[in-house]
């Protein structure tokens, strides 16, 4: 089988897991899969690469959805006398979101509708494929193509069901700002934590005015329910009147004289802030 031939480029950043680097690839078609010029590479000492593989078994699952980062595969190279293992990913031309709050400081109403309802699409083939992704936050979710298509990424501290219900008492998974209060109290983990950590992370973007409309009100309400079994899941929230028409809205708001936007405060986050299950 034809193997992914790159090149290793400009570091993207860095965190506890290793590096991100963006690669220039040679093949036009990988897999029965166009590619485009450029990938990008997460890389760690392959004597430490454990989480990575785990991480690519996960995301092999999803390779089909169109929400989750695309991988590649994995291989191994030999750098700067270092054996280094490698998941080669789509690469995000348009960063991630919070890249795109730090820099523009405030969203389009049909934007927040739009990326609010892909990453639920995202979570609700994960969730019901039994992964608990843990980490959800503006980071972890990558905006691709020229469309900025919002895909979930990071699955490095993502659990199975079974896991989730198992995780030893006191070993806490995620970004303290994005934890659901179950997991920080009780350290329990369900497909409920991810739908705290997307109210998190959409409860930034307000109207100029300071006041969130009626529907989104309700639609963050529904999100950060303290009690886990009273939270909605993925599939009930796609279905939510916050979320109707957002396609709607995308296509005539170009058209629109006077345009409502979400001001939002800068999100950006520290690969430190992540406290993640791995040895120190």
């Amino acid at each position: 089988m034809a193997e992914l031939l790159w090149k290793r480029g400009t570091t993207l950043g860095q965190g506890g897991f290793g590096v991100v680097s963006l690669a220039s690839t040679s093949n036009a078609l990988f897999r029965g899969v166009t590619l485009s010029s450029l990938i990008a590479l997460k890389s760690c000492n392959y004597s430490a690469s454990q989480l990575l593989k785990e991480e690519v078994e996960i995301l092999q699952m999803f390779k089909h959805s169109p929400y989750i980062v695309h991988c590649f595969g994995a291989n191994v190279s030999f750098e700067d006398n270092v054996n280094l293992y490698n998941l080669l990913l789509e690469y995000a031309s348009g960063g991630s979101l919070a890249d795109r709050l730090q820099n523009c400081n405030s969203l389009l109403e049909f934007e927040v509708k739009k990326h609010t309802k892909n990453v639920l699409l995202g979570l609700s083939c994960i969730n019901n494929n039994g992964i608990i992704h843990c980490n959800i936050k503006p980071g972890n979710i990558l905006l691709v193509g020229t469309d900025r298509t919002a895909k979930i990424a990071d699955f490095g501290l993502s659990v199975t069901l079974e896991q989730g219900m198992n995780q030893k008492q006191g070993i806490i998974k995620g970004t303290e700002r994005y934890m659901a209060p179950e997991s920080v109290i009780n350290t329990e983990y369900s497909p409920q934590v991810d739908i705290w950590a997307l109210g998190c992370t959409f409860e930034e973007p307000k109207f100029q005015n300071s006041k969130l409309s009626n529907e989104a009100q309700n639609f963050l309400e529904k999100c950060l329910v303290k009690n886990p079994s009273s939270r909605w899941t993925a599939d009930m929230l796609l279905n939510h009147t916050f979320l109707q028409n957002s396609s709607k809205v995308a296509n005539t708001a170009k058209t629109r004289k006077k345009k409502r936007r979400f001001s939002v405060p800068s999100t950006q986050t520290n690969p430190e802030d992540n406290i993640q299950d791995r040895p120190s």
